[in-house]
C-alpha cells in the first residue's frame, strides 16, 4: 500500500477525494501524459527563443544596412555638389558660363564692394577726426593769442630797458606757445594727407589688379598704352572731359569705355557694309551657253531652208517631216 501510494501520479493529492485505484486501472494509466503535456510548453518556449534570436539577428543585420545608407548619404551629397558645380548658365548675351565661375565672380565682386565701402568709411572717419583736432588746436591758439600781453614798445626800451626786457620775454614766451599750437593743428592735416595718399595708392593698386584680371594682355606696356588711348578717345566721343577721365579710379569705367569702343566699331563696320551693298552695281546676267546641236536636226533645218527657196521635189524628199 505504501509503495503504490509513492509511485502514483497523484502523489500530493488527498486519497479521500478519489476512488480506490484497482489493478486494472493501474494497467490502463498513461504515464507519458505528463511528458506530452509539457511538450507544447517546450515547443512554445523554443519558438519564443527562436523568435528572439531571429529578432536579434535581424537587428544585427539591419545595423550595417543602416550604416551603409548613412555612408551613402555623403556620396549622394557629393554627387549633387558636383552636378551643381558642373551646371552651365546661359547669360543674356548667349555666353555660357559655369555656375562655379559665376559664384566666384559674385564673391569677388561682393568682397571688392565691401572693401571699397570699408575704405570709404575709414577715410571719412579719418577726415572728420582730423578736422576736429585741427579745429580744436586752432581754437586754443586763438584763445591764447587773446590772452597775450601787449608787445612792449621801443620807447620803453629806451626809458626802462630792464622792464622792456621782462615784458618782451613774457610776450615772446606766449607767442612761442601759440606758434606751437598752430604747428600741432597743421600736423594732423599732414598725417591725413599722407594716409589719404596711401589709401589712394592702395585703391589704385586694387583697381589695376581688377583691370588686369579682366584684360590680362594689359600687362604689356604697349597694349596698356593703346587701351587707355582708345578708352579716352571713346570717352571724349561720349561726352567726358579729360579732367573727368583723369579722375577715374574705378576700373569699371574703363571696361565700359572699352566695350563701348568695340560696339561703336561694330556699328561703323555694319554701316559701311550696308552702304557698300546699297551702292554696288547690279550683277550682269550671264547668258547660258546653248547645248550641243543635234546633227540630224541641223540637217533637217538646212533642208527646209533649201526647200523654201527652190520648191523642188528633191529638196522636199530630203526633209524629214517626222
Amino acid at each position: 500500500m505504501t509503495d503504490a501510494a509513492t509511485n502514483s501520479p497523484f502523489v500530493g493529492e488527498s486519497d479521500s477525494g478519489r476512488p480506490a485505484l484497482t489493478f486494472d486501472d493501474a494497467v490502463n494509466l498513461d504515464f507519458a501524459e505528463s511528458s506530452e503535456t509539457n511538450e507544447p510548453e517546450e515547443e512554445e518556449q523554443q519558438s519564443t527563443n527562436a523568435t528572439d534570436e531571429a529578432s536579434e539577428d535581424g537587428q544585427e543585420t539591419d545595423d550595417p544596412a543602416a550604416e551603409g545608407d548613412e555612408s551613402n548619404e555623403p556620396e549622394e551629397e557629393g554627387d549633387e555638389t558636383n552636378e551643381a558645380t558642373d551646371t552651365i548658365i546661359t547669360l543674356q548675351g548667349g555666353e555660357q558660363v559655369p555656375l562655379e565661375e559665376l559664384k566666384k565672380g559674385y564673391l569677388r565682386e561682393s568682397d571688392y564692394r565691401r572693401k571699397t565701402q570699408d575704405l570709404g568709411n575709414k577715410r571719412g572717419n579719418l577726415e572728420a577726426m582730423t578736422s576736429r583736432v585741427a579745429n580744436t588746436a586752432n581754437a586754443i591758439a586763438e584763445f591764447l593769442i587773446q590772452q597775450l600781453p601787449q608787445e612792449p614798445s621801443r620807447a620803453l626800451a629806451i626809458q626802462n630797458p630792464t622792464e622792456y626786457t621782462r615784458q618782451k620775454a613774457i610776450y615772446d614766451s606766449g607767442l612761442e606757445q601759440v606758434q606751437r599750437l598752430i604747428d600741432m593743428s597743421a600736423e594732423p592735416k599732414n598725417v591725413a594727407g599722407e594716409l589719404k595718399s596711401a589709401a589712394t595708392e592702395e585703391t589704385l593698386a586694387a583697381e589695376n589688379a581688377k583691370l588686369l584680371e579682366a584684360f590680362p594682355h594689359l600687362a604689356k606696356d604697349d597694349a596698356r598704352e593703346k587701351f587707355f588711348s582708345d578708352a579716352f578717345k571713346v570717352g571724349e566721343d561720349l561726352g567726358f572731359s579729360q579732367d573727368e577721365m583723369q579722375g577715374f579710379t574705378d576700373h569699371r569705367y574703363f571696361k565700359v569705355m572699352h566695350y563701348a569702343m568695340l560696339g561703336l566699331r561694330a556699328e561703323q563696320a555694319k554701316s559701311k557694309a550696308l552702304n557698300k551693298v546699297a551702292n554696288a552695281p547690279p550683277a550682269a546676267v550671264k547668258a547660258k551657253p546653248n547645248g550641243p546641236v543635234n546633227p540630224q536636226a541641223r540637217k533637217n533645218q538646212d533642208a527646209m531652208k533649201r526647200l523654201s527657196k527652190t520648191g523642188s521635189i528633191r529638196d522636199a524628199m530630203s526633209v524629214d517631216f517626222d
